[in-house]
Parts: C-alpha cells; structure tokens; sequence
C-alpha cells in the first residue's frame, strides 16, 4: 500500500502541476476525466451487486457540475445540483425506478463529481493554482506518512471492522505531517502571506490547512473503504495495473478538496 501510495504521488503531481499551469481549461479536463472515471467505477460497484443507478444521468450530471463550477462559480453550482436532484426524482416517477436506486444515482454524484468540483472553484481563487497542489501535496503527505508510522509502530486500531491497517498512530502522523510541511511552505515567497502578513501568520494558516486536511483525509479514505466493504470488492476498479482505480488513489481527496477549498477562502 504504501509503495502505491508514494507511486501514485511521484506520478501524480508532476501530472496536476502541468495541468495546473496549462490553465484552467486544461486542469477542469482533468477533473472530468477523474470524476468520469471514478463514478464509473462507483456505479459499476454498485451493478456488481444488482443494483441499477442511472448512469448516463449520473454521468451527465456530473459533467454539468464540474462545468458549472467553471462557469458559474458557487452560485452555479448549487443551481446545478439542484437542477440535477430535480431531475433525477422526476426520471424516478416516470420510470417507477426504486427509490434506491435513485438515491445511489444522487449519491454518486455527490460524493465523486460536488466534492472535487470544489477543486474547480478554489482554482479560480486568488492562487488558487497552489491552493489546489497544496491540497493534493497536503493530502498525500497525509496518506505516506499515516501508512508509513502505523506500519511502523501502529498498535491501536482505530476502525478494524473498515479497515484493519488504520492505527492511532498512524493517525496522529498523519495529521501532524501536512501540518507542519505546509506551515513550511506558506512562508515561501511565491505565496501571499510571508510578504504580506509576516512569517508568523504564513506559519499558523499553513499549519491550519495542512491540519485540516490531515484530519479530513483518513475519512475520504474509510468512506471508500466501508463502501468496498460493504459492497464485497478488494479495489474500485482497474484501470491503474496492480493499484486499483481511481477511486482507490483520490479517495482522500474527495474529501480534502472540499476541505481545502472552504479553507482557502478564509485566509487567502
């Protein structure tokens, strides 16, 4: 785990950074392609146990939701979501779906697609560019570096019936490690708040996020988990050989994105 871990970070941030700097059309491509990818691993789970989500409304939907997120900002995508909610209950009576079914529809697009839209929306923020590699730096640092300290000298479990590897210890590594890395790196000169508030507030707002984010990455992780779980498969999919999918390695981010996101709006 730990080898795809450090492998998936190793690939993945020369990959966003290009991304990043391409623009903005550039980097919402790539979130399409994560989020398309990833609930179609999500509701393939769910078909795996003869469920029936709409998929091609579900994947409609989400591809409105990141591009409303391009376009319309906030405001555009609450409109969005709502129009989409609306849309999929009315799809339910005229086809007298089950209701579970539609709620997984929902649920797919809001847990992959209205999570890392949020990564749209803080790049159109003021740095919003290194916002969003600080949210992915922060989280993958968190993943390492909980991984790496409970294999290490991890006794306590902390949810064994989700997931058996996660330790206390673990746990408190990885919430320290992207607080302290970020706290590091917001005093760069390249960021706002050095130059313009001091070194002491760079310190404390980057502790904060990396702080946030170690918190809200391990649960990204044990959603995911309990879903797999539930559902009886090892991996979301296979699309990355001997790694699993896509859902496997953003896990983590689909929370820490929404995280990073209200975050970034309160200090930049």
């Amino acid at each position: 785990m730990l080898r795809e871990r450090v492998i998936s970070a190793v690939v993945g941030v020369p990959i966003i950074v290009l991304f990043l700097l391409l623009g903005k059309y550039f980097f919402t491509f790539l979130i399409l392609v994560i989020v398309a990818v990833g609930l179609d691993e999500l509701y393939s789970i769910f078909v795996l146990r003869d469920l029936k989500p709409n998929i091609v409304v579900g994947m409609l939907g989400a591809i409105a939701l990141v591009i409303a997120a391009l376009v319309g900002a906030k405001s555009g995508l609450v409109a969005v979501l709502s129009a989409i909610v609306i849309a999929v209950l009315i799809w339910q009576i005229f086809t007298q779906g089950s209701i579970i079914n539609t709620g997984l529809t929902l649920a797919g697009i809001l847990y992959v697609a209205f999570t890392l839209s949020h990564m749209v929306l803080q790049y159109n923020l003021s740095f919003g560019r290194i916002g969003v590699l600080m949210v992915f730096i922060g989280t993958w640092l968190s993943d390492i570096a909980a991984y790496f300290v409970g294999s290490a000298i991890g006794k306590r479990k902390i949810a064994p019936s989700i997931s058996a590897n996660k330790t206390l210890e673990g746990l408190v590594a990885g919430l320290i490690t992207p607080a302290v890395v970020l706290a590091i790196l917001f005093t760069l000169p390249w960021l706002p708040f050095a130059a313009e508030q001091g070194i002491f507030i760079a310190i404390l707002k980057g502790f904060g996020m990396g702080l946030i984010i170690g918190i809200f990455a391990p649960f990204g992780d044990l959603v995911e988990s309990r879903i797999k779980r539930e559902m009886r498969v090892k991996d979301s999919g296979a699309i990355i050989p001997g790694h699993g999918g896509v859902l496997d390695r953003f896990d983590s981010v689909l929370f820490t994105s929404v995280a990073g996101y209200y975050f970034w709006l309160l200090v930049k």
